[in-house]
């Protein structure tokens, strides 16, 4: 004999129809709901610990659960219905458990910026394993290998487009660059520390931040040109004079409008040249450049900082670091816990 429960129910318009035995509405959690599923998730799982430790534990955990939901809330509010999802749990119980475990407020600060990119991960991808993985790592490095990262990513991995001049490009040096400078290492154990977890390799090959200046920021370290040689050597100079500009470095000469040759070519394109135009003024671009060792100097003056940087580029293995996606990854966070500066990861893991 079958029996059957019938249940008959009508709706007007914009109306909310329940039905059921048992009915639990689900409007999205609140902060306070994320709270405690991160805490309650760090309770069931942290060893058991000494009435002390125990109390200790808890009150770091609780610290870094306040300041991940605070940057949540600031930087991506929707972010925070990711709590009740498994894998953001334990992404964060992860965190938690190594700073109740150490207390370093600099590596709270770290898995903090990490855990709020991870938690605008909804569906498993690359960005989201990548982040989940910088967690576990984080732990085993040291201020001085967070800061190696940072900046290897930004001299070889990075380009500042709000450098256009010469003052522009020391306020991004004071900026970007500075922060990271003070406690570089030459020593070689930190940078087979960094291979060892993951975070990038020692190549055979090297590079030289004179040269990535001068092929990134190419117009800054232009000698300039007469414009005489610049109407004699061009077909229909004139056509192109909207395209120079008094040099930068010595205002009795020129140089091309254009930062390097991506910014040349979009500036000629706009104009209408055509490729053997565009060729035509490459010349005066490539050819007029300080030497690396004027450049140098020019980037000295700047501050004591970058002579400590050229000193350990060139004398470690700084110079041959390449970084992994886990690396970048580091680096970048690292970036705006000491900066306040937020770059987009996705921009290098799709």
């Amino acid at each position: 004999m079958i029996k059957d429960n019938i249940s008959k129910q009508e709706g007007g318009e914009n109306s909310t129809n329940l039905q059921g035995k048992s009915i639990v509405i689900n409007q999205g959690i609140s902060y306070l709901d994320a709270k405690n599923i991160a805490l309650d998730v760090f309770k069931s799982n942290f060893l058991e610990l000494s009435a002390k430790a125990a109390d200790t534990a808890r009150h770091r955990a609780e610290e870094l659960v306040d300041n991940f939901l605070k940057e949540v809330k600031d930087r991506n509010p929707k972010a925070v219905g990711t709590m009740e999802d498994p894998g953001m749990q334990h992404s964060l119980f992860t965190a938690q458990k190594e700073y109740a475990r150490t207390g370093d407020k600099d590596l709270s600060d770290m898995l903090v910026n990490i855990l709020v990119d991870r938690a605008s991960q909804k569906e498993r991808n690359l960005k989201q394993i990548v982040l989940d993985e910088s967690l576990n790592v984080v732990p085993k490095l040291t201020a001085s290998q967070m800061d190696t990262l940072t900046i290897v990513f930004i001299i070889k991995y990075s380009r500042n487009s709000d450098v256009k001049d010469l003052i522009s490009f020391k306020s991004y040096l004071a900026l970007y660059i500075k922060p990271f400078t003070s406690i570089l290492s030459k020593e070689d154990s930190l940078y087979q520390h960094l291979e060892f977890t993951g975070c990038g390799s020692i190549s055979s090959s090297s590079v030289k931040i004179q040269n990535v200046f001068s092929k990134t920021y190419k117009g800054l370290f232009c000698r300039g040109f007469p414009l005489e040689q610049f109407e004699i050597s061009v077909t229909k100079s004139e056509k192109f004079k909207a395209l120079i500009t008094p040099c930068l470095n010595d205002p009795s000469r020129y140089q091309l409008a254009a930062l390097d040759d991506e910014v040349l070519d979009k500036k000629s394109k706009r104009m209408g040249l055509t490729t053997e135009e565009i060729n035509e003024l490459k010349p005066f671009l490539n050819n007029y450049q300080f030497s690396g060792k004027e450049l140098i100097e020019r980037i000295n003056q700047h501050g004591d900082f970058m002579s400590t940087l050229f000193d350990v580029w060139d004398n470690s293995s700084l110079k041959n670091m390449t970084l992994t996606s886990v690396g970048i990854a580091i680096a970048t966070a690292n970036l705006r816990r000491k900066t306040g500066i937020s770059v987009d990861l996705g921009i290098w893991i799709k």
